[in-house]
Parts: structure tokens; C-alpha cells; sequence
């Protein structure tokens, strides 16, 4: 029998500039807030001081942005399942220290020990996380981080910075 899963009602939302800044300290607060939980709920799991962390999620995001930008994303790689090797592109030491704002020299000696410890991979052509969406925490962890970004998103609407439009709107507008 087919799994059955709920019908979720999707919306697009429009940034209201005006509204941001008469609340621009609760804006910035539900934001803060809302980084905040994400690297607790990240370090949490993999342990890591902060500097080390931000290395893992930059080398992470890096290694799979291009097959991830597109919108046409096969079904068979949006779960779990290992990227295949031609899809993970690796980082170089200098893409990451341009992309966390990191000394080139301090990256070089975090990845270093993070490769020695298994944390990184190191290639030919740079850096790569192994995949970690197996792990038993994985899947839990991104649903705190999903319920988070809910949350965020529920406190900007309150605070009309954003405003919901339903899908059937946002056509009306566009057509």
C-alpha cells in the first residue's frame, strides 16, 4: 500500500521593507535567534568547535550546490542516499576561507586536523564532508532545523515583515 502523505499548502511571501524597519529589532531578534538554534542544534550533533563547524557547513554546502540548483533534482537523490561521486564537487582551502571569511592559513590548519580525524575527506582537487544524512541523528536534527525556520518565519508574519500570499494569489499578481 502507498505510503499516504498530507497535502501541504504552500505559500510565496512578500518582504515588506517598511515593516522590517519599524521592527527592525525584532526582526533582527527572531533572526538572531533563529541562527542561533541552528548552530546549537548542528553542534549538538557533530561536536565541533565553532570555527570548525562553519569549515563543515561551508565544505558541505559547497560540495553539493551544483547538483542541489537545480529544480529538476531526480526523486531517486532527494532522500538519504549518497550523492554519486560526479555530483560532489570538492572545495578548495582558499574557496573556503573566501566563503567563511576564515584566514586562508587558519582554514589550512582546521582541515588538516578534521581530515586526520575523519571529519573531512581530503582529494586531489580539495575537500569534501562525507555524507552524513544516514546517521540516525540526521533526520531528526533537520526537522529541528525546519521547525525553527517555521517558527522564525511564523514570528516575521506576526510582525508583518513578511506576508503569506496563497499560491492561487501569487498567480492572479504574476498573470
Amino acid at each position: 500500500m502507498p505510503e499516504r502523505t498530507e497535502a501541504i499548502r504552500t505559500y510565496r511571501y512578500s518582504v515588506s521593507a517598511q515593516a522590517t524597519e519599524r521592527e527592525l529589532r525584532m526582526c533582527g531578534f527572531a533572526l538572531l535567534n533563529h541562527y542561533l538554534t541552528m548552530h546549537h542544534v548542528i553542534a549538538e550533533h557533530v561536536r565541533l568547535p565553532p570555527i570548525e563547524l562553519l569549515i563543515l557547513i561551508a565544505t558541505t554546502t559547497g560540495n553539493v550546490q551544483r547538483a542541489l540548483r537545480t529544480e529538476a533534482l531526480p526523486e531517486a537523490l532527494r532522500g538519504s542516499k549518497p550523492l554519486p561521486q560526479e555530483l560532489v564537487v570538492p572545495m578548495s582551502r582558499r574557496a573556503i576561507a573566501r566563503v567563511t571569511g576564515i584566514p586562508t592559513e587558519t582554514v589550512r590548519r582546521h582541515v588538516e586536523s578534521m581530515v586526520k580525524r575523519g571529519i573531512l575527506v581530503s582529494t586531489p582537487k580539495g575537500v569534501r564532508a562525507p555524507n552524513r544524512l544516514t546517521e540516525r541523528w540526521a533526520a531528526a536534527a533537520t526537522l529541528q532545523l525546519v521547525q525553527s525556520v517555521a517558527a522564525c518565519t511564523e514570528q516575521l508574519v506576526a510582525l508583518q515583515a513578511l506576508a503569506p500570499q496563497s499560491p492561487h494569489s501569487a498567480r492572479l499578481k504574476r498573470g
